[in-house]
């Protein structure tokens, strides 16, 4: 391992272990130490190795965390895309989505929507971008809304 102080291995495994992180929230935590290139990937190979940065791990932990918050599938992939998560990753997490707790987060979320905005103009022009704003498709919408109607 290159010359790290020990304080800051210290500090990136309480870091890592908070909760999941992936490498990206890592480089970007070690650029506050002015660190060389070099020595944040001494510190990121020993992460992995000790188990305390794994990306499987926080893919899987991101899409199900973000599926209970009534994410779309759209916005999730740019999530982990902004976090420069390989798409085989993601595309592997996001096919383990289960269909019917997608469905129920969206009917839950029209519902919502809809309990809260009683007698708006358009409604339903604005439960669409409501909806496609939190990431998920019109062909997934629109067959909802369809169903609910």
């Amino acid at each position: 391992m290159v010359d790290v102080p020990a304080y800051i291995i210290t500090q990136m495994e309480r870091f890592c272990a908070w909760q999941e992180r992936c490498p990206f929230d890592v480089h970007r935590k070690l650029n506050s130490y002015h660190l060389s290139e070099e020595q944040e990937e001494s510190v990121i190979k020993y992460l992995k190795e000790n188990q305390f940065l794994d990306e499987d791990r926080y893919v899987e932990s991101f899409v199900r965390s973000k599926v209970k918050a009534a994410w779309g599938k759209q916005k999730i992939v740019a999530a982990l895309r902004a976090k420069q998560i390989p798409s085989a990753l993601i595309d592997r997490y996001c096919a383990e989505i289960s269909v019917d707790d997608y469905t129920e987060k969206l009917r839950q979320s029209i519902e919502k929507w809809q309990r809260s905005h009683p007698n708006v103009e358009n409604a339903r022009a604005k439960l669409v971008r409501h909806l496609l704003g939190k990431g998920y498709g019109m062909e997934e919408v629109m067959k909802e809304l369809a169903v609910s109607s």
